[in-house]
């Protein structure tokens, strides 16, 4: 079995492993009592903070910057997951993208900069699925800015899919009256909403989450 996608460059956490969902994995259903199908996960707004192009550092790390001593400010997370058809089949070698601002509320990608930026936060980060479509990223606990709950951006896409642009809000804080970006609907934001739960690591979080993308 292929390893997960490894983090190059850096010391990490030394497990990635798949944690179960408390509330966010999609829910099995048979459809027209002949076929298992899983739900697609619903789209939201990319947002206005996407990078204008991607930035030369982009792996699966965002805690820590090539050449920089120390790492990110805020909460330590380890997200992992799967990428899934909607027969429950997995998408090996899915494109799987993820970006959100830092502990200070700045998002980090070229043409856009402002005062008080973690300089040692990454900001973006993409990776590949292993054959068993999943993925892990370690990241930074999202944190609320401009008015807006806390929220990680996603793009997902797949050769054999239809692409995927998302967000995931930690559980209890997607805060549905924020109907100015993408999904306004109560139902559509608490389909995105994640279990935080404490990792072994001290001061280390764990979410799991499982994307379905509809077949193209």
């Amino acid at each position: 079995m292929p390893a997960l996608p490894s983090f190059t460059r850096r010391r990490l956490l030394p497990r990635v492993a798949a944690l179960a969902a408390v509330a966010a994995f999609p829910v099995a259903r048979l459809a027209g009592g002949q076929s298992r199908t899983l739900e697609p996960t619903p789209p939201d707004a990319e947002g206005p903070f996407y990078p204008t192009r991607i930035p030369a550092e982009a792996d699966a790390n965002l805690m820590q910057v090539t050449g920089r001593s120390a790492r990110a400010s805020g909460t330590p997370l380890s997200l992992t997951g799967r990428v899934l058809r909607v027969d429950g089949q997995p998408l090996a070698k899915a494109r799987v993208e993820l970006w959100q601002c830092d502990v200070n509320g700045h998002y980090h990608h070229v043409g856009r900069s402002g005062d008080g930026s973690d300089e040692n936060f990454q900001g973006y980060g993409v990776v590949e699925t292993d054959a068993q479509g999943r993925f892990s990223f370690l990241t930074i606990r999202p944190v609320p800015y401009g008015g807006r709950p806390p929220h990680l951006h996603f793009k997902l896409a797949h050769a054999g899919a239809r692409p995927l642009t998302t967000q995931l809000y930690p559980k209890g804080e997607s805060a549905e009256r924020f109907t100015g970006f993408g999904l306004s609907g109560r139902d559509a934001r608490s389909r995105l909403e994640f279990a935080m739960n404490t990792g072994r690591e001290p001061n280390t979080l764990e979410a799991s989450y499982d994307f379905v993308l509809r077949t193209a």
